[in-house]
């Protein structure tokens, strides 16, 4: 036993000093890897993703990668992850023992942990506990999570897990070993990884994406099994036995227009302040109205976010960030004085209830709602997000993209218009984020966008110029 686990260690060094992995024997069974496999196995990048399509090998290279990283590095501590711990339990693990020697390890089924003989540990958790539930659950699967101590963690199927996930886990790499890297998996979908990695892989030396077909690993997978997946649609295909990781592929049903997010990211551009947090585009200007959006948040799994809009249809001032309703109260009360008073249409929904009774001393949107059982309309605060009353924020902000009245410089709120897509989740009210992407930023503008008209430039200049004149100290004869 100590003689194999010292030839991992051996061979660990050389590993590190660029020795490329190409097969290897576990268990009794050897195993000869594909291209693509080699590539996953052998980076050493922090962030590592192996992207691909059905049957492609990937979990296979993950699993043994993580073996690796046990055996070579003795008191290693790892963590494999999956949204929900009964994922790993019915689909990972029985997959991962195949690949194990049971004299190896130990399984401590109670506390989710595997420990081999060199002191390295294997913690699997599941990360559902990080990104829903009540916020005292999150909290607690927080603190849990920042007590480890990580070399290195490994997801299967990252596009179940949030984003703020995975940064939390990143935080947490600091073990002192000689491979210290996040490697994950997913299939082709329209979610925030695609940004990070498909994007960032030609602009950040950190990160390593490799994408994998089924035709990789045809080798390992029956005839009848491929003949079968190449029966589907061509989208299907090119995603899911392909493995084409695509936004032609992906943005299939997004609500607005794709000519429209490709004129607003022709305009883009760096806000020319940031005050208080907030991103400043223009700075307010005397005689011009301006309206807000607020979308509140807990500020634990969604961050909250307040767009500002002119009365000539321009975005000139955003926040979006993770904090608490005390600080989401403090930004709304900064952007609406420093924007001449502007008007406000904050969401009621959940959160919104508590912002709204720290903002109620400012100027507020009132919804009109009729009373039954006093028989009479009432007008109450803020915006209620219903199936409805999104479709009319949506329909309204249509119609102003067809008079192109919208101008939005910021790129985060245009990569959300990317992947605001319609939907028949009840929680989403007919429209909202694909998978493991936010809306909060579209939810916002869309706020601040309404009941605004579009107002012909001739007559704005008009009124501006007669509101000049009677501002003017001298008298005209």
């Amino acid at each position: 036993m100590d003689t194999t686990f010292k030839k991992y260690e051996e061979f660990g060094k050389k590993w590190i000093k660029g020795t490329v992995i190409e097969e290897i024997e576990l268990n009794g069974k050897k195993f000869t890897f594909n291209e693509k496999q080699v590539e996953f196995l052998n980076s050493t990048k922090k962030y590592c993703l192996c992207s691909g399509g059905f049957g492609s090998g990937k979990t296979l290279g993950l699993l043994i990668k993580m073996i690796l990283q046990s055996l070579c590095f003795p008191g290693n501590r790892l963590l494999l992850g999956r949204k929900h711990i009964s994922d790993l339990e019915r689909a990972t693990l029985p997959e991962l023992f195949e690949l194990l020697p049971a004299k190896w390890y130990k399984h401590r089924v109670k506390d989710n942990i595997i420990r081999f003989a060199n002191g390295s540990e294997i913690i699997m958790f599941g990360l559902d506990a990080l990104q829903t539930g009540s916020q005292q659950d999150i909290k607690k699967a927080q603190q849990k999570l920042k007590s480890l101590n990580l070399g290195g963690y490994f997801i299967d199927q990252l596009e179940e897990i949030d984003e703020e996930v995975f940064k939390s886990l990143n935080s947490r790499l600091r073990r002192d070993v000689g491979i210290r890297q996040g490697n994950m998996t997913c299939n082709p979908a329209n979610f925030w990884a695609y940004y990070f990695f498909k994007i960032n892989a030609v602009k950040r030396d950190d990160v390593h994406l490799i994408e994998s077909s089924m035709m990789d690993n045809k080798e390992h997978l029956p005839d009848d099994y491929i003949e079968d997946q190449l029966k589907n649609d061509d989208s299907y295909i090119k995603r899911f036995v392909y493995g084409q990781w695509s936004m032609d592929l992906l943005l299939k049903g997004t609500v607005f227009p794709q000519e429209f997010i490709d004129r607003m990211m022709l305009i883009e551009r760096k806000p020319i302040a940031i005050e208080e947090e907030c991103e400043i585009y223009e700075q307010p200007r005397s005689g011009v109205k301006y309206r807000m959006g607020v979308d509140p948040s807990e500020g634990v799994v969604d961050p909250s976010s307040i767009s500002v809009v002119s009365e000539e249809g321009r975005k000139i001032a955003k926040y979006n960030g993770f904090i608490p309703i005390p600080a989401q109260i403090d930004k709304v009360h900064f952007l609406c004085q420093k924007y001449n008073k502007a008007f406000i249409v904050p969401e009621a929904n959940a959160a919104g209830a508590a912002l709204l009774e720290g903002i109620k001393d400012l100027p507020i949107f009132k919804r009109k709602v009729f009373e039954y059982r006093e028989k009479r309309q009432m007008e109450k605060l803020g915006w209620k997000t219903s199936y409805q009353s999104k479709q009319a924020l949506i329909s309204h902000f249509k119609d102003l993209i067809r008079n192109r009245f919208p101008k939005i410089y910021d790129h985060n709120t245009n990569e959300e218009l990317k992947t605001f897509v319609w939907s028949d989740s009840a929680k989403q009210k007919g429209a909202g984020a694909a998978r493991g992407a936010h809306d909060d930023d579209v939810m916002s503008t869309l706020l601040a966008y309404w009941d605004l008209k579009p107002i012909d430039k001739r007559v704005l200049q008009l009124q501006q110029q007669i509101k000049h004149i009677r501002k003017s100290p001298f008298q005209y004869e």
